[in-house]
Formats: structure tokens, C-alpha cells, sequence
């Protein structure tokens, strides 16, 4: 039995190592290359975690010497039992159920040494692997276990269901070709376990969990005929609500931006309270951003900043990542291309989402700058002294906030623009009457909707700027925390 255990950890270990690479790069035909070079393009975030560059060697369980001392110390009856394994599974049980995990494995490992049928040891092994998956978040040693049962209980009913799990493991770690091949193995285990309904939702569970793993390897063509053929089986809502959202992105990522558009509207339409909407809202935005079509964008974002309130409430994180990153990104493009209005409306929105020190100075700062380039310059004032007398220095960092500095520093910003104001709107005085000309007023109009002067050869540089490094986020559809937005004012 140890023998079989060492080798199981041996070869999930080199089979993970040996297949991390990075996903393939996906080569566009002429034509979706031509369209994507007539307008530049940002690249699209990434609709899951990164994978990590590598996996950790899984330890069995057996592997380690223990301490006899310590085995009797635990469980002093059942040292020389051969037996008892409901015992020993009540003893881990109830470890668990204190949060002892070390004291859990201990005796797990000494229910594997009991010299019982395998047969009695298939609910202890089950549940441990189970618990390591979703309660200790320790999934290179719940792969262990899952090989192992696999090992041990080929034909047992849970086989399928263990197949998908381990699927993933290997997914979520890099190792794509073992992934595929476990769930191609359901497919087939299925054939042989299951019947009816049982069978078609391993199978359908399978097939998508293949189309997901094309789609994290960047094989985009791959997964949109599995996508397709998807379309065609019948799925409960969730499911087809992820299809859905996921052909729309790869058309995104494909640079078909259209398709991207008319996708991603549908599925806002089919499933406006799906916790993939707010995605797909910024999939909306970012798609009519990359047709040229601006105005439409900024609208998309302010209707995405609003919708939060009614679909948010059951997945708030999730919608306030992509209130913020969508806002931020549509915000400052609208700003550096002169429409210091749309850009406004947009930040005054961004203000209202969270009255967090760090991300509410950010976004007042933001709003300032906007009414500094309007020529508001006693609105511009108000939000300096709002930052200066409102925010307090001691709230700690938050890696939310628009701007990726310190409130200390922000305070500092906002108190040199203050004086900076002053000293421009002293010297307008001062300087204009000697040349016959009035001090300039409000500009309400935006940079694009002005006559351009026949003279004019180059354009006139922005007095300020704020750009926005997009995270390393995804997907899940559910991230864990809301994007960090850095954002650099000159």
C-alpha cells in the first residue's frame, strides 16, 4: 500500500511539472488582423486567475515518519487495532470539526496503516480528499488522494465526479494536457457508471469543463466550436449563461469587436442578473470603446454604475470591481481626449460607490482636475478642500483607491493644486488687462466639439493627465477582491 501511494504522489508530481508551459500564442487570420490594427485596441483582462508558473511536489501521506509516541498520544487503543476504522474516522471528524487539521492527518495516516480491506477505508479517503479540496483549500495534496482513490475504487459511482475535480486541480495549475485527459475520462467513466440523467450531466459537466480548458490554454478557436456545440444541448440557466458570456468574450479576444457587442448586449438582455452581467457590461463598454464609438461607451459605463444598485446586491464585490475598472478606464480616456464633462459625470459616479477614505480622496481628486480643465476653478477648490479638511490621514492603504498613493501624499497633491489655483487665477489678473483681453471663464464645452484654429499646427498639451494600469484579474466569475486602479497624475 505505501509503495502505491509513493508512486501515485511520484507521478502526479512529474506529470504537473513536466507539462507547465505557458499557453500557446493564438494567431488571427489576415483579415481580424487588419480590422484590429485600424483601431488600437487595449488588451482584454483576464477572465481568470494567472496560472502559477509552478506546482508544489505533492506529499503522501505515508511519506513522512511519524512518532509512535505521538500515534499513541493520540489514539492509544487503536495503535494495535486492525479494525476499528469508524473509530479513527470519528477521531478525524472531530478534529476537523475543531479546525486541528495536523491532528486530522495524523490519524488519517494512521487509518491508512490499519491492516483492513481497502474496501472499509473508501469513505475515510473520500471525505479527507474532499475536505483538503474545499475546506483547507489544499488542492495538490487533495490531487494525491484523488489519484489514489481513482487507484483503489475504479469502478465506484464517485469516479466521474473525482475525474472533474482532479480535471481542475491539473487546470488551475498549468498542467492542460493532464486536465484534458481527465475529463475525457469522464466522458467514458460515465458510459460505464451512469445511466439517464445521471450520465447526461457528468457527460454535459465534462464537454464544458473541456471547452473552459481550451479556452484557459488561449486556444479561443478551439473552445468557440465546443461553446457552439454546447449551445445545442439542453442546460439549466447557469450554464447557458456562461456559454453565452464566454463566446462573446472570445470574439472580444478575437478582435471581432461587432460580435463581441451584439454578444454581450444578448446576454445582458437573457440574464440581466447573472453575476457575469457586470463582465459583460464592461464587455459592452469596451467593445463599443474599440469601434470608435465613445459616447455610446461612456453611456454603457454610466448605465453599469447605476445598475449595481439593483443587480448588486447579492454579489456586491463582484459588481464593484467592475463598477470601478470600467468607470476608471472609460473615465480617463474621456479626460485625456479633451471631454472633461463626460469624464466628470463618470467620476462624480465612481465618488458615490464606497465612502472608503482612500478610494473617496481618489476619485475627489479626480473630480477636481476635471473642474480645474472646465475652468470651475472655485468647484476645483472645494474638492482640494474637501480632501484637505474631510479625509482623515490615519485610514490605512487600501489598494483600491483610484490614485496609487498614500493620503498623506494626496493631501499634499490636493494642497499645491490649491495653491497652484491661486497663483494662476492672481497672475490671470494681473497679465490680462495689460493686453486688452477679459481673465477666461467656465468652459463648458468639450475638447472635440471646438473649431480648431486654421493656424493651429500642433494641439495643445492637457494640464493634466491620469492614466490607468489595468489589473491582473478574472475571472471567475467570481474575483475574490475589487481591482486595484493605479492611477499617475502628472
Amino acid at each position: 500500500m505505501i509503495r502505491l501511494q509513493v508512486l501515485a504522489a511520484f507521478l502526479i508530481a512529474t506529470t504537473v511539472q513536466a507539462e507547465l508551459a505557458a499557453p500557446p500564442q493564438i494567431h488571427a487570420d489576415p483579415a481580424a488582423t487588419e480590422a484590429s490594427n485600424a483601431i488600437p485596441v487595449e488588451p482584454a483582462p483576464a477572465l481568470q486567475n494567472p496560472v502559477q508558473p509552478q506546482i508544489p511536489d505533492p506529499i503522501a501521506f505515508d511519506s513522512i515518519k511519524s512518532d509512535p509516541a505521538t500515534e499513541i498520544e493520540l489514539a492509544p487503543a487503536l495503535v494495535n487495532s486492525a479494525a476499528d476504522v469508524t473509530t479513527i474516522q470519528a477521531e478525524i471528524e472531530q478534529a476537523q470539526a475543531l479546525g486541528d487539521q495536523p491532528r486530522a492527518e495524523k490519524a488519517f495516516k494512521q487509518l491508512l496503516k490499519l491492516a483492513t480491506p481497502v474496501e472499509q477505508k473508501r469513505d475515510s479517503i473520500y471525505k479527507m480528499a474532499i475536505n483538503l479540496d474545499e475546506k483547507q483549500n489544499a488542492p495538490v495534496k487533495a490531487a494525491v488522494l484523488y489519484e489514489q482513490f481513482l487507484s483503489l475504487y475504479p469502478d465506484d459511482a464517485e469516479s466521474p465526479n473525482i475525474l472533474l475535480r482532479l480535471g481542475k486541480i491539473y487546470r488551475d495549475n498549468g498542467s492542460f494536457a493532464s486536465a484534458l485527459n481527465k475529463f475525457y475520462s469522464v466522458l467514458y467513466t460515465s458510459l460505464q457508471l451512469k445511466s439517464g440523467n445521471e450520465f447526461t450531466d457528468s457527460s454535459l459537466r465534462a464537454k464544458m469543463e473541456i471547452a473552459h480548458t481550451h479556452f484557459a490554454m488561449g486556444d479561443y478557436k478551439t473552445a468557440a466550436q465546443l461553446y457552439s456545440r454546447l449551445k445545442l444541448i439542453k442546460m439549466t440557466q447557469t450554464e447557458a449563461s456562461e456559454v453565452a458570456f464566454r463566446s462573446a468574450y472570445i470574439d472580444y479576444l478575437s478582435g471581432d469587436f461587432t460580435a463581441a457587442l451584439s454578444g454581450a448586449q444578448s446576454f445582458l438582455t437573457t440574464y440581466p442578473a447573472s453575476p457575469l452581467a457586470p463582465e459583460a457590461q464592461y464587455l459592452v463598454a469596451q467593445s463599443l470603446k474599440s469601434l470608435g464609438r465613445g459616447d455610446e461607451a461612456m453611456k454603457e459605463t454610466l448605465k453599469l454604475l447605476a445598475a449595481g444598485r439593483e443587480f448588486g446586491k447579492k454579489k456586491p464585490a463582484i459588481w464593484a470591481y467592475w463598477q470601478r475598472k470600467t468607470g476608471n478606464e472609460i473615465a480617463n480616456e474621456l479626460y485625456e481626449g479633451g471631454d472633461a464633462i463626460g469624464a466628470l459625470s463618470i467620476y462624480q459616479k465612481l465618488a458615490e460607490l464606497d465612502d472608503n477614505p482612500n478610494w473617496r480622496a481618489s476619485t475627489v481628486y479626480q473630480i477636481g482636475l476635471c473642474f480645474e480643465r472646465l475652468r470651475h476653478l472655485e468647484r476645483a477648490r472645494e474638492a482640494y478642500r474637501f480632501i484637505i479638511d474631510k479625509i482623515p490621514v490615519s485610514a490605512p492603504a487600501d489598494s483600491d483607491a483610484l490614485i496609487g498613493v498614500n493620503l498623506t501624499t494626496l493631501r499634499d497633491m490636493a494642497q499645491w493644486r490649491l495653491e497652484n489655483l491661486n497663483w494662476l487665477e492672481q497672475t490671470e489678473k494681473d497679465i490680462y488687462p495689460l493686453m486688452d483681453k477679459p481673465a477666461p471663464g467656465p468652459d463648458l464645452q468639450p475638447a472635440f466639439l471646438k473649431p480648431t484654429p486654421a493656424n493651429a499646427q500642433t494641439s495643445q498639451a492637457p494640464l493634466q493627465t491620469a492614466r490607468a494600469t489595468p489589473p491582473a484579474t478574472p475571472s471567475a466569475p467570481a474575483p475574490q477582491s475589487s481591482a486595484a486602479l493605479n492611477t499617475t497624475s502628472n
